[in-house]
């Protein structure tokens, strides 16, 4: 999460952390805004080897793109305003495949995997194109729904004509294809809600969920909840448990003995 002056700029990460878990969306904001807080962790072992096999992933793909005899353009990534550019001169060409395509429009902008050319007219001419996102996924995943109808969205934007369809690459080599008319309220609204949320941020405290162990603030809220002798440090706790312990009084490890 960034801002552009005092505007801020959401991207797919940003959203798919904030249906995971708000709190982080709350420090990253408050990062971005300057405010005095906690400083982030360098990241885990396992979070960086999760990025090198992402990484490899996606660049056995692209390799097994250009082996197929496609034309691909690739934009280096840079300066997201000037990718973006780059990328609505790339798409206005025609290529097959558009790789790590940029969008910027309002509050939200990032960069895409694969954009693909079908032979579907649109402003663009006699063709248009599908976002298409490596992921080491054996299936597909809400977060990854959320990802590929932002850039969808943004695409027809550029082409002037909304894509019937996204992919997914899986680890497996297996591929998904997404009816997006299927997600595309479900994905707004949740866009929408983190729109609201930066806007007018609502208090909010550090639960465990499954981003955690890769989260790039578990050392603070680990300390957190050190610090206030907090239930979650009950081992296999869930919050449901610790919301009926609360309501009955109990909101510590020393009430709870």
């Amino acid at each position: 999460m960034r801002f552009l002056g005092t505007r801020p700029l959401l991207s797919a990460t940003d959203l798919m952390r904030f249906t995971g878990c708000a709190h982080s969306s709350r420090l990253d904001l408050a990062r971005a805004r300057g405010e005095d807080g906690p400083e982030p962790g360098a990241g885990s072992a396992d979070a960086a080897l999760l990025q090198a096999k992402g990484d490899a992933h996606e660049a056995a793909h692209l390799a097994k793109i250009k082996a197929r005899g496609a034309q691909v353009i690739e934009i280096a990534r840079g300066d997201l305003q000037a990718d973006a550019d780059a990328t609505r001169a790339a798409l206005a060409q025609g290529a097959d495949v558009v790789f790590q395509g940029a969008f910027l429009s309002g509050r939200w902008g990032g960069w895409s995997d694969f954009l693909e050319r079908v032979e579907r007219p649109s402003a663009l001419g006699a063709f248009s194109y599908e976002v298409a996102d490596t992921k080491l996924k054996g299936s597909a995943q809400p977060k990854h729904v959320l990802q590929l109808v932002l850039y969808s969205d943004l695409l027809a934007e550029v082409q002037g004509l909304a894509p019937d369809f996204a992919h997914v690459e899986l680890g497996t080599g297996e591929r998904v294809t997404l009816r997006l008319d299927e997600y595309r309220h479900y994905a707004r609204a949740a866009r929408a809600r983190l729109e609201a949320f930066v806007a007018d941020p609502p208090p909010t405290r550090p639960i465990p969920c499954a981003d955690c162990a890769l989260c790039r603030w578990s050392d603070h809220c680990a300390g957190v909840w050190q610090a206030e002798d907090s239930l979650f440090n009950v081992a296999n706790i869930t919050r449901t448990q610790v919301k009926k312990l609360e309501a009955a009084g109990i909101a510590t490890l020393a009430d709870l003995a």
